[in-house]
C-alpha cells in the first residue's frame, strides 16, 4: 500500500480530487496517510476531518526559524513512513533536504 501525504495551504479541492479517486478505487493499493497544511484555517484540513485521515498544520510561524519548520516537516512525514509527498496547492518553499530525502516521490500537481 502506497502512503502519501499530501501538502496544502488552502481550500483543498485538488486534495479532495485525490480522496475522490482513492475512495472510488481509481488511484488502487494507495492511502492519504497525513493531510499538512501550513495554515491553521486551511479548508483543506476540514476535508480530511471529513474523511478521517490525519491531518496536521505545520507553520513555518510556529518556529523560531526555517530551519525548525523544515526539520519539524521532515521529521513528521519520515515517522508517517510517507511513500509519496503530493504537493496540491502548497504555498511553501520545500527543503533541499527534503527534496533529497524524498527523491523521485514528491510530485507538484498545483504550480
Amino acid at each position: 500500500m502506497l502512503r502519501i501525504a499530501v501538502l496544502v495551504s488552502g481550500g483543498g479541492t485538488n486534495l479532495q480530487a485525490i480522496i475522490d479517486k482513492v475512495n472510488s478505487k481509481e488511484i488502487m493499493n494507495t492511502e492519504i496517510a497525513v493531510v499538512i497544511s501550513n495554515k491553521k484555517d486551511a479548508y483543506a484540513l476540514e476535508r480530511a476531518r471529513i474523511n478521517n485521515i490525519k491531518e496536521l498544520c505545520i507553520s513555518p510561524k510556529d518556529f523560531d526559524n526555517r530551519d525548525e519548520f523544515n526539520r519539524a516537516l521532515l521529521d513528521t512525514l519520515v515517522k508517517e513512513n510517507i511513500d509519496l509527498v503530493v504537493l496540491a496547492g502548497y504555498l511553501v518553499v520545500i527543503s533541499n533536504e527534503l527534496v533529497e530525502t524524498f527523491k523521485n516521490r514528491i510530485i507538484n500537481v498545483h504550480p
